[in-house]
């Protein structure tokens, strides 16, 4: 994984922590047994010319449809 993608997906934990009123840990938890990291490594390219409200609605919408409840 290029530092590329390891900062893009520290700025979008703590941008959907903050969306969510969640603390870092708790957004990683959620988005990691979501499978969401995945989602984001497998859609990086599109994802990081995307605004961050893309990006969380997008990673949002994945994870509820691999039952989160966010």
């Amino acid at each position: 994984m290029t530092k590329d993608k390891i900062d893009h997906f520290v700025m979008l934990i703590a941008e959907f922590a903050k969306f969510y009123k969640l603390t870092q840990q708790q957004a990683h938890n959620y988005i990691a047994k979501y499978k969401g990291l995945d989602f984001c490594e497998n859609h990086y390219n599109i994802m990081h010319t995307l605004s961050l409200a893309d990006n969380i609605e997008s990673l949002t919408s994945y994870c509820r449809r691999q039952g989160g409840d966010l």
